[in-house]
C-alpha cells in the first residue's frame, strides 16, 4: 500500500466493520469461495506443512482479526487439501491492543538454534496505534502445528515513531533466519526501505541492514515475500510505491543464489508483467510449486491488475500470474480460485491474498479477502486449476 495512512486504514477498517452499517462501497459483490470463518479476517497467510512428521501435508492458515478484546491471529487447519478449514489455535498478546497488522507465518525447513525443524513461526507489526509509538515485530513459536503459541523474540524495533510494516521470515542457504520488513524510519533520506535483521537462533537478532533502498527518496519498496525455488535459488517479491507514474505500487522481483545476498539495494529489480504489459499493483504475494521440473513454478497474486498505462484491466481481481521459468520475467495468466470483482486500492478487497501449493501440483489454494454484505472484511478460500 502507499504508506502509513494505508496501514492505519487497514486497522480502522477492521474495527469499523464490527460496529458500522454497510456503505455503498462495501456493498459490492463479495468474493467467490467459502468463508474461512465468521470473524473479521485480514492479511491472510498460509503454509503447507512439509517438516511436521505425520502432520505433513496439512495446510495451516492465519489471519489478522479484531473483536471486542482487540486484535488476534486465529489459526485454521485443513487436512483435506483445502476443502474445509477448522480453527485449531489463536495467537493473542496484550500488546496487540496497541495495533496489529500484517501477519506472516513460516515453517522452519531446518533446525535454527534450539528451534527444531518444523517449528512454526508467526510475526506481525505491533504498536501502530500507540502514543509515542516505537512499532515492533514480535515473533511467536508453535511446536504442535499451530495449536499453542508462545512468545519467542522480537526481530525488529523501529528506531523512530514512523511505520514498521509487513515482516517476512525466511531461512537462507546457510541456515540463518532473516526477518525482512518495510521501514519508514529512514526519512527524509528514504520514505521507506526494505530492511532485514538476521539470527542464528531465532532469539538474538543483529542490526538491521538495507535490502532494497532506492535512490529516489520518495519511492517506497514494501510487502516483502521470499520463497526458495526447487533449484535452490531464492525468489524475492515486493512492491514499489511512490514512483509517480503508471506503475505505482507495481510488483517487482529479484533472485539470490543463497537467500542472503540480494545485490545492490539501489537496484529496483525486475518489473513483473504479462507479455502484453499488464501488471499487478499493490500487495503482491507469491508461492512456489515444486512440480518435478528443475525450476518449478512461481505463482503470483496482486490486489489490482492494470494495463501498462495504469488503468484497471480486464481480469482485475480474478487473475494469477504463473511463471514456468522463474527469473525470466515470462508469465502466463490463469483464473484465480477466489475472484474479487471489486478489487481496488483499499485495505480489504483482494489485499495481500495467500497462495498455497497442494499435493496435486495441478491445483492451487487461494485465500483472499473482501467485504461481505454487512460490510465486514472476511477471508474466503477456494482451490483452482494451475
Amino acid at each position: 500500500m502507499r504508506g502509513a495512512k494505508s496501514r492505519t486504514l487497514l486497522l480502522c477498517a477492521a474495527l469499523a466493520a464490527l460496529v458500522l452499517p454497510v456503505t455503498g462501497a462495501a456493498a459490492a459483490p463479495a468474493a467467490t469461495g467459502t468463508p474461512l470463518s465468521d470473524d473479521v479476517g485480514l492479511y491472510p497467510t498460509s503454509v503447507r506443512l512439509q517438516h511436521a512428521g505425520e502432520a505433513s501435508g496439512a495446510v495451516l492458515a492465519a489471519t489478522v482479526s479484531f473483536g471486542a478484546d482487540g486484535g488476534t491471529a486465529p489459526i485454521y487447519e485443513s487436512t483435506d487439501e483445502g476443502t474445509t478449514f477448522t480453527e485449531v489455535g489463536r495467537i493473542s498478546d496484550p500488546s496487540f491492543a496497541t495495533g496489529l497488522c500484517c501477519g506472516s507465518m513460516l515453517e522452519l525447513p531446518r533446525q535454527v538454534g534450539d528451534l527444531p525443524e518444523g517449528t512454526l513461526l508467526w510475526t506481525a507489526s505491533v504498536g501502530a496505534e500507540e502514543e509515542n509509538r516505537r512499532m515492533h515485530l514480535p515473533v511467536f513459536q508453535s511446536r504442535d502445528q499451530g495449536r499453542t503459541w508462545s512468545y519467542l523474540s522480537t526481530c525488529g524495533t523501529a528506531s523512530g515513531d514512523k511505520g514498521f510494516w509487513e515482516p517476512e521470515l525466511a531461512v537462507d542457504a546457510g541456515g540463518a533466519l532473516g526477518c525482512y520488513f518495510a521501514d519508514e524510519n529512514d526519512q527524509p533520506a528514504h520514505s521507506q526501505v526494505l530492511r532485514r535483521t538476521t539470527s542464528t537462533d531465532g532469539v538474538n537478532w543483529g542490526a538491521p541492514e538495507n535490502v532494497v533502498a532506492l535512490e529516489n527518496p520518495g519511492q517506497r519498496p514494501g510487502m516483502p515475500v521470499i520463497r526458495r525455488l526447487p533449484d535452490d535459488r531464492y525468489y524475492f517479491s515486493y512492491e514499489i510505491c511512490g514512483t509517480g507514474d503508471a506503475h505505482d505500487c507495481a510488483a517487482y522481483f529479484r533472485l539470490s543464489e543463497d537467500g542472503s545476498n540480494w545485490g545492490d539495494p539501489a537496484d529496483a529489480g525486475t518489473l513483473l508483467t504479462l507479455p502484453d504489459g499488464r501488471f499487478f499493483a499493490h500487495a503482491p504475494k507469491i508461492t512456489v510449486v515444486d512440480d518435478g521440473t528443475p525450476d518449478g513454478k512461481v505463482v503470483t497474486v496482486g490486489q489490482e491488475l492494470k494495463h501498462p498505462d495504469g488503468t484497471v484491466a480486464e481480469g482485475n481481481g480474478a487473475t494469477l500470474f504463473v511463471s514456468d521459468a522463474p527469473g525470466s520475467g515470462e508469465n502466463a495468466e490463469i483464473l484465480a480460485p477466489v475472484q474479487v470483482p471489486g478489487a481496488r486500492n483499499e485495505p480489504c478487497p483482494n489485499y495481500s491474498s495467500a497462495l498455497t501449493p497442494l499435493a496435486d501440483t495441478s491445483k492451487i489454494l487461494e485465500i483472499a479477502t473482501d467485504y461481505d454484505d454487512s460490510g465486514k472484511c472476511r477471508a474466503y478460500y477456494a482451490t483452482g486449476a494451475l
